[in-house]
């Protein structure tokens, strides 16, 4: 069981919400140990990377004091951003693996944790560093750019040799025009992945327990799901009309405009002119689904590619091809667009994932046994009582309150 977290006296919490860098210096330096051993559960086999996670958390921390007013948020708004962050962390360190795998490269010995004097020097230079201009920063990219660019013209071009025969550049131009629409393709694809990968690329975050909604650039209307994220390229609508997904995202998508609209998931394309779609891809989880909610709804795959009809959705494993999802994959998906959530025989493990997704409910499991049974359930996201009653029934769990913890024990034992 992790190490409880320790209190944050009042004066201390006021004072970091009035922008007190000694203030979260304190926090810090108090919790550094707890911290660190949450990291850790977070990154499993990447305990190299937990004190970075941490400094990032505390630089996070900072940004957000305006928002936490006790102990208890400050605990919870910690405990989503580890959550958060360390996902991302492993995602990026099992591609650096593989990499290592593949080009027999030997990874480094892991070392010992900085002190808390190291780290927070570290945090204290990041919160010290300038704002960087975006604009600026972009003109110097595009003047980086144009240098590089004339000094490819210069090295390229030269006194023309005219007598190379006119038959070259006729089949010079005749090779040209025959990869010109393949090239274009390829080229808008990976204009598209950068432009999203963009770290200023306009996102809209729901946190667990948080339901959203926004109106895109097109006049299209999304709805998020809790836990999740939508990044829209700069200058949605104008040469671009694409966006990328993370967790579940439900949109009206805005008809009678120029280009279709293009959600990524993943390597999953799908495209709407029109038709309403709803998708999921949480990182956690090995299946993303997308449902048409009217007709003509592509979805593209690598060199797969299917129309849906209205109330058809489709599950695409992560290793594996393009299917029809079941009912049951279907209710589970997208039972929040409908307020509820819906489970079919999940394990106990599993659903509590979701009761902190959905609900914010952090719940202790005390009988580690329990978290293999099987749990359906249909539940209203407005209710966190009537969820904790269909655990309690469906998997034979008991709630109660433990040193103020919230706890499920086993319920079946006498």
């Amino acid at each position: 069981m992790s190490t409880a977290f320790p209190p944050i006296d009042s004066a201390t919490i006021a004072s970091l919400n009035k922008g007190d860098e000694a203030a979260l210096e304190k926090i810090f330096r108090s919790h550094y140990a707890v911290l660190l051993e949450r990291a850790l559960e977070r990154l499993k086999d990447e305990p190299a990377a937990a004190p970075r996670l941490v400094a990032s958390v505390v630089r996070a921390l900072w940004d957000e004091r305006d928002g936490v007013h006790t102990a208890g948020e400050i605990e919870g708004f910690v405990n989503e951003e580890f959550r958060q962050r360390a996902r991302a962390i492993r995602s990026r360190m099992a591609a650096v693996h593989r990499f290592e795998k593949s080009e027999k490269v030997a990874a480094h010995e892991a070392h010992a944790p900085p002190t808390a004097d190291q780290l927070w020097k570290e945090i204290a230079t990041a919160l010290h560093q300038p704002v960087v201009d975006a604009a600026t920063a972009a003109k110097h990219r595009r003047e980086h750019a144009a240098h590089g660019a004339a000094e490819h013209m210069r090295s390229v071009t030269g006194p023309r040799n005219w007598k190379v025969p006119a038959m070259l550049t006729v089949v010079g131009a005749l090779a040209l025009w025959g990869g010109y629409t393949w090239a274009s393709k390829a080229s808008k694809v990976s204009v598209i992945t950068m432009m999203l990968a963009e770290s200023d690329a306009p996102q809209i975050v729901t946190r667990a327990g948080q339901l959203g909604s926004l109106t895109l650039g097109d006049s299209s209307r999304a709805r998020l799901g809790a836990d999740s994220k939508i990044t829209m390229v700069k200058g949605f609508g104008r040469e671009y009309r694409a966006a990328s997904v993370a967790g579940t995202v439900a949109i009206a998508v805005a008809s009678g405009q120029k280009l279709p609209l293009e959600v990524r998931l993943g390597n999953v394309a799908v495209f709407s002119d029109g038709a309403e779609i709803a998708l999921r891809d949480f990182a956690d989880e090995s299946v993303r689904f997308v449902q048409a909610r009217a007709d003509g709804v592509r979805v593209k795959v690598g060199d797969a590619e299917r129309t849906l009809k209205a109330g058809e959705t489709v599950a695409i494993p992560r290793e594996g091809t393009l299917r029809d999802a079941t009912a049951d994959e279907a209710a589970q998906a997208f039972g929040w667009l409908d307020g509820k959530l819906v489970l079919h025989d999940v394990a106990v493990r599993d659903a509590m994932k979701e009761l902190f997704r959905w609900y914010g409910l952090d719940i202790t499991v005390r009988d580690t046994l329990t978290l293999d049974r099987k749990v359906s359930l249909d539940a209203t996201l407005e209710s966190t009582k009537e969820v904790i009653a269909a655990m309690e029934t469906g998997a034979q769990l008991k709630f109660e309150w433990v040193d103020n913890k919230m706890t499920f024990k086993d319920g079946a034992r006498r």
